[in-house]
């Protein structure tokens, strides 16, 4: 094998299934070889995506690396390179099997979840910061107009015309 290219085949005999077990029990540890894959990710990119605690991730970082679940790896990315972190052979197994169960997907619909709950919590922040809006949507409110389906972002508003399309 050359010597750029790093062999992380798991010696299944060297595994310890117990501790192995114990560091996917603990907070942040799923999540992090969840969100890992073949491109690696930096440290800092893994902390904005995840929603774990700075000090966490930094012991399920180690352990992983102890475990023989993740390896620091170099990227190119803008013109440079770049520390990144990546699965090893071992840890694609089991991303794989996470996978399989469905907790990839799951946890990929949450950190979207969570973007855009920050993206609609600031354009809210920046609404609630003009005191105009506040009166101008106070005003339509007491004149009873209807201000809230048309300010629902479309996809929902999608959904609702769905959900009373599909009455019985």
């Amino acid at each position: 094998m050359p010597d750029d290219i790093r062999d992380t085949a798991p010696n299944l005999e060297d595994v310890d299934y117990d501790e192995l077990s114990r560091f996917f029990e603990k907070k942040g540890a799923v999540e992090l070889i969840s969100l890992l894959d073949d491109e690696g990710y930096r440290f800092d990119e893994i902390d904005d995506l995840l929603d774990v605690s700075r000090g966490y991730l930094n012991d399920r970082r180690d352990e992983a690396v102890h475990l023989r679940l993740i390896v620091p790896d170099q990227a190119y990315r803008d013109d440079s390179v770049r520390r990144v972190w990546t699965l090893t052979a071992l840890g694609h197994y089991l991303r794989q099997r996470m996978r399989h169960l469905g907790v990839t997907e799951s946890h990929e619909r949450l950190i979207t979840a969570r973007r855009e709950y920050e993206d609609r919590k600031s354009d809210f922040l920046e609404w609630v910061d003009d005191p105009e809006s506040i009166e101008a949507y106070a005003e339509d409110m007491r004149a009873g107009n209807r201000v809230h389906p048309t300010e629902l972002p479309a996809k929902i508003q999608d959904l609702f015309r769905r959900i009373d399309d599909d009455r019985f």
